[in-house]
């Protein structure tokens, strides 16, 4: 699994999440909190916008273009924080490569 994606600067963020169960774990993530920053190069803090489906099986992380245009150019990062019963858990930390736009 790559955890570096390459990302335009000014086009809308999205990525779905889906949650596989295991044996033990909750049956879905409707009673669970997400959280989501994106971290750019320059160290500003961009927290996304979390939509959950109905079922609690998935959820998308997102932000919208006017927002990604402020991001700084190169590598970024980011996780997703899960808080349940108290407990909180965290993703492995993936990279976004920023790239601008090329045409005009």
């Amino acid at each position: 699994m790559s955890t570096t994606v390459t990302f335009k600067r000014g086009t809308t963020y999205a990525a779905t999440v889906t949650y596989n169960p295991s044996a033990g774990a909750p049956a879905n993530l409707l009673t669970t909190t997400v959280s989501s920053d994106i971290i750019d190069s320059a160290g500003v803090v961009y927290p996304c916008t979390i939509t959950m489906a109905v079922n609690g099986l998935s959820f998308v992380a997102s932000l919208p273009a006017s927002t990604t245009a402020g991001f700084s150019l190169g590598n970024a990062r980011s996780d997703i924080k899960f808080v349940y019963g108290g407990s909180v858990f965290y993703s492995t930390t993936f990279r976004l490569s920023i790239i601008d736009q090329v045409t005009d």
